[in-house]
């Protein structure tokens, strides 16, 4: 099963350097929508994209954006219409995600509404969290306004590693993996800063 989403990965990746800014969508939106495709390895391919071709920093990184929103809103609407059941047959479907669902549900359950944006820069937990907001029938809004938050630091981060590093991009996947919580854990704190701040 790995060896075919791998191979689905390297298609969409080379669809995605054919065609475009509606490929960054495509393959950005698809991971946001709980397909099992790791962000650490689709965001700096389209940073590195930008250094490439004919498209932008800052256009590849509005698309994702749109993208991460998009795909965000299929889960959360899966959660919305399907319920709990539908977290438990994914795990069950798909063995390899159960991780990553446990901890989408402990996020959520821990941090309630803002988790949508926390749970954006912890890689467990960052696509499926949108599930367990439809569940709870987050209201839509604060939904997309907290997801956007969260998506658009973490892809700004990811892209541009993968632009600043260009051809070595595939090594960003490594040093994610190495130092996830050196680079989530500031990431997490400018967030909640943002958020005290809004309060007052």
């Amino acid at each position: 099963m790995a060896n075919v989403f791998e191979a689905i990965i390297d298609y969409l990746m080379e669809i995605t350097s054919q065609i475009g800014y509606i490929g960054v969508i495509a393959i950005v939106g698809l991971e946001y929508a709980c397909f099992p495709m790791p962000s650490e390895i689709v965001l700096p391919f389209v940073g590195f994209l930008a250094t490439s071709s004919k498209m932008s920093f800052i256009g590849v990184l509005i698309a994702s954006t749109f993208a991460g929103i998009l795909g965000s809103l299929v889960c959360y609407y899966i959660g919305y219409f399907g319920g709990k059941p539908v977290l438990d047959k994914i795990g069950h479907k798909v063995p390899s995600t159960r991780k990553s669902i446990f901890a989408a549900k402990e996020t959520f359950e821990k941090y309630d509404k803002i988790s949508v944006m926390i749970a954006r820069v912890l890689p467990l937990a960052r696509t499926y969290i949108s599930i367990p907001a439809g569940i709870a029938r987050m209201n839509i809004i604060k939904f997309i306004l907290f997801s956007f938050i969260g998506i658009f630091v973490w892809n700004t981060v990811l892209i541009s590693l993968g632009y600043y590093l260009g051809s070595n991009w595939t090594i960003v996947e490594q040093l994610m993996k190495k130092y996830t919580l050196f680079i989530g854990g500031p990431i997490l704190v400018l967030i909640l800063i943002f958020m005290i701040y809004k309060s007052k």
